[in-house]
């Protein structure tokens, strides 16, 4: 019997994902372990490896099919141990061993281009309106890497893809008005994006969201950054401000669990009743901005962590996401998500709820203002931290408790590291 190779499973709750491209072709010869397609779920690109050596002998899934499911065949791998010995001269086969349905023809590509090229080198190629299959790769066999395709748009020596501009003409009953060539192009939204679409779609559609904003001094923050990365140096990862928040949000959300929940719907089934989870652990999800879309890969237990730790952490989980290498544990399971635009300098960010999360911060930029102490006007930097939560799962009241706590940490961020 020829062997299965199936969709894994990526998520714990068995969402599909798709096939976006085969490695390999039918009729390759492959080993155990060899990368043979790359599979793109919402978060990242993964590699699916070949369960055994043998034969590729059939395509059951082409490239490009979205959600599919865990445990659906891709395709069939007759294993060196089960490959049937050849006929001896003379000797016909019988009716009995003739597949009536011969594997249908591998899927066409650009001079093998798929095959020869990262999935970061095929976006990259995309966004700059690069033939990818005319460059010459620098990586492992020759298969073109994502510099390749930068160097190649930087020297101009790349051949562009045409696009055709569509052309709109307005008419009257007497005279044709001027033809205005109207240029655009046409992408395919990717798994990622399309998988974003859609949930965001959803949340915004179902979730009652509310939202609560606090403006919270950073002069503090500021300040004990500056001289935690004077004392580190170059031992250590540089702190961000972004740390401190991750940092406060998760000592916050330790004081307050109320709002360290989900809500889980029955979705329409009268045997299952809504629920209300709370979760243990505190395990924030930060939000990454990639060339796909938004990615929030998840820092675990970070009320536990010190800033150093959550410092390298992040760096290190938004250098994967960027790169399209998170595995499924690495970005699934979070209980509060943390969206900082603040660095792009917007004031005020309103985020839409990642369900099942109840709770989503948007962190806005510290900006230097008048501010009042003691009576006396003077400056200070000062930041707009927004909540938005799931009414069904949170009260105001409980959202309120916690941005007080988030901002007392914030304002008093020593107290954080004893």
């Amino acid at each position: 019997m020829p062997t299965r190779i199936e969709m894994p499973e990526l998520s714990s709750d068995g969402e599909g994902a798709a096939l976006a491209t085969w490695l390999v072709s039918v009729g390759d010869r492959v080993e155990k372990g060899d990368v043979i397609a790359e599979i793109e779920t919402d978060k990242s690109t993964l590699e699916l490896e070949a369960p055994a050596s043998g034969t590729i002998t059939r395509f059951e899934i082409e490239e490009g099919a979205e959600d599919i499911q865990p445990g659906t065949l891709l395709a069939l791998l007759e294993a060196e141990a089960e490959a049937k010995p050849e006929a001896e001269v003379g000797e016909s086969p019988s009716v009995s061993e003739i597949d009536p349905s011969p594997p249908p023809p591998p899927p066409a590509t650009e001079a093998g281009s798929l095959r020869t090229s990262t999935p970061l080198a095929r976006r990259a190629a995309k966004d700059r309106d690069i033939d990818v299959s005319t460059l010459e790769g620098s990586g492992p066999g020759g298969r073109v890497v994502e510099e390749d395709v930068l160097r190649s748009a930087e020297s101009g020596s790349a051949s562009a893809l045409t696009s055709t501009p569509a052309v709109a003409a307005a008419t009257t009953s007497s005279a044709s008005v001027d033809d205005r060539a109207v240029s655009f192009e046409t992408r395919p939204l990717s798994a990622m994006r399309r998988t974003i679409a859609r949930r965001l779609a959803e949340s915004k559609r179902e979730v009652p969201h509310f939202y609560l904003s606090r403006r919270c001094s950073m002069d503090a923050v500021f300040e004990a950054r500056l001289e935690l990365n004077r004392e580190v140096g170059e031992a250590g990862p540089a702190i961000s401000v972004n740390d401190f928040v991750v940092l406060a949000a998760a000592r916050a959300l330790r004081e307050v669990p109320e709002a360290n929940v989900s809500f889980i719907d029955a979705d329409g089934d009268a045997r299952s009743a809504p629920e209300l989870r709370i979760f243990e652990r505190v395990d924030i999800s930060v939000a990454v901005a990639t060339d796909g879309g938004l990615v929030t890969p998840v820092v675990r237990d970070a009320d536990r962590k010190g800033l150093a730790g959550i410092a390298a952490e992040v760096k290190e989980l938004a250098l994967l996401a960027r790169e399209g290498k998170l595995r499924p544990e690495q970005y699934q399971g979070g209980s509060f998500t943390i969206s900082n635009l603040g660095m792009y300098g917007i004031e005020s960010v309103y985020p839409i709820l990642n369900p099942p999360q109840a709770c989503i911060l948007g962190v806005g930029a510290a900006r230097e203002e008048p501010v009042v102490r003691q009576g006396e006007v003077g400056i200070g930097r000062v930041a707009v931290f927004t909540l938005a939560a799931d009414h069904r799962a949170i009260d105001g009241a409980v959202g309120a408790r916690l941005l007080a706590a988030l901002c007392e940490r914030l304002e008093e961020p020593l107290a954080m590291l004893l």
